[in-house]
């Protein structure tokens, strides 16, 4: 327990380094998620676009192949 009104600042200062400290670690850490979910809504997008590629292609050589066939 702080003994005087200097320790008691002294005190006082280091919990507002640590806080401040807490603070742009966060910030760090809003700015790394806000990047990883652009990252994952792009793959995601990507992902649904060959999905839909691939099944699209499917469908015309699933067409041609019973053209070829008859």
């Amino acid at each position: 327990m702080p003994q005087n009104n200097d320790d008691l600042l002294l005190a006082i200062g280091r919990l507002e380094g640590k806080v401040d400290s807490l603070l742009a670690t966060m910030r760090k850490h809003d700015q790394e998620l806000t990047l990883m979910d652009s990252r994952i809504r792009r793959l995601e997008q990507h992902k649904f676009l060959t999905l839909g590629a691939a099944a699209v292609i499917g469908a015309v050589a699933s067409t041609l192949i019973e053209l070829v066939t008859r």
